[in-house]
């Protein structure tokens, strides 16, 4: 039996709706995950609460036993919109198993920007096409007994395999970072290191913990830069190597400010070597004629742009991102680049002057992987998200 049947006959009631709402959205790169009383009670109109680049939500799940007409929809969801100023939240996510169509999706939403909020909604296909998703799989196995084909199976393990090296390596990034500190403020380190060590190992036990907890602040503030300071309007080849000097410049290396002049790949730590990689940017000798391309077509379209709907700018955006850490013009530091001009962009086209928070998720990279094929759809409702918080 496929995915939407067994969605459309839901017949597990709300706490299991609920708790398949959490897995949803952790898969679908959301932190600090709360559910609030799935087993009955209070919960303040909220379901779940959780955050995705700095925008804090709350989730409503509403699964039906059958297809409920738009107007019933409707008025569970202004019911459950009441919550997102009751909790102090940024906007709400609507995870539903009804048919919603895209118009009465583009209603619900316009709801939300009317109490000057914020909306994501989780309508039935879009849980269908998440749940049939490599991530997914699991999830789907586990509340609907649906087996993984062979095929199905393979890309379980290989996404999982990958997602466990991210963890790690994050945990990992950390270990050494806290080490590094505690041993700078040692008089004698030697002779603390293994007790400097020890604290750090209690540290590592539960990795899943210490990603919530990692994950747990609020960050969407004030944006102190780019604000004030040079349009992207004229920039060239020259600027963007300044801002690559600025925002390396503690590190001092050598290779501050200079496009590279080596052949690179981009894949995991734990599996090293070309063979193993997720992606090779294009050899060196190509890299400054393709900056100077993306940034000639971005000046020259600029003001078509800025003049142009929401629509097109986004996509502009989004466009130049995937372009420019495809050509990863530089040997280290393009992330980091890539983000300032994104924050640059959306402060230029929307006037936003809060920071544009790109976490390195499992979502971000994949997304950033789909655009090098010419998929720009995950990545732009990736960036929609952490832009406006809406996708």
């Amino acid at each position: 039996m496929k995915t939407d049947v067994y969605l459309i006959n839901w017949r597990s009631g709300n706490t299991e709706a609920e708790r398949l709402g959490a897995k949803i959205l952790i898969i679908d790169g959301y932190e600090s995950i709360d559910p609030q009383s799935p087993l009955g009670g209070p919960d303040g109109l909220k379901d779940i609460v959780c955050e995705k680049n700095g925008w804090k939500y709350v989730a409503a799940c509403y699964f039906g036993s059958d297809q409920k007409e738009y107007k019933r929809i409707e008025e569970k969801y202004l019911h459950d919109l009441e919550g997102v100023e009751r909790n102090d939240a940024d906007g709400i996510l609507f995870i539903t198993n009804q048919h919603i169509t895209p118009s009465e999706r583009q209603k619900l939403v316009k709801l939300a920007e009317d109490k000057d909020s914020t909306a994501i909604i989780y309508h039935r296909e879009k849980l269908v096409s998440i749940l049939d998703s490599p991530l997914g799989y699991g999830i789907r196995l586990d509340i609907f007994g649906i087996e993984m084909t062979k095929e199905e199976q393979t890309s379980f393990f290989s996404q999982q395999n990958n997602y466990l090296k991210k963890l790690l390596d994050k945990q990992s990034e950390h270990l050494i970072s806290k080490i590094t500190e505690q041993i700078q403020g040692l008089s004698n380190p030697l002779s603390r290191i293994e007790k400097v060590a020890k604290q750090n190992y209690e540290q590592t036990m539960n990795i899943q913990g210490f990603i919530a907890k990692q994950s747990s602040k609020r960050t969407k503030t004030k944006l102190p830069f780019p604000k004030g300071t040079k349009s992207t309007e004229l920039i060239d080849s020259n600027q963007l190597c300044e801002i690559h000097k600025m925002l390396l410049f503690s590190e001092k290396s050598i290779e501050l400010g200079k496009f590279r002049d080596h052949k690179v790949w981009i894949g995991n730590p734990m599996s090293p070597g070309i063979e193993n990689a997720t992606y090779i940017p294009p050899e060196p000798d190509k890299v400054t004629k393709l900056t100077d391309a993306l940034l000639g077509q971005w000046r020259e379209n600029y003001q078509a742009v800025l003049n142009g709907s929401k629509e097109s700018k986004i996509d502009a955006i989004v466009k130049f991102h995937s372009d420019f850490l495809r050509i990863h013009p530089f040997l280290d530091g393009n992330g980091r680049v890539a983000r300032f001009l994104l924050n640059q962009q959306a402060n230029e086209f929307f006037n936003i002057d809060y920071k544009v928070i790109l976490e390195d998720k499992d979502v971000y990279f994949m997304a950033l992987n789909k655009s090098y094929t010419g998929d720009l759809e995950l990545l732009k409702r990736t960036l929609s998200q952490a832009i406006f918080g809406i996708e």
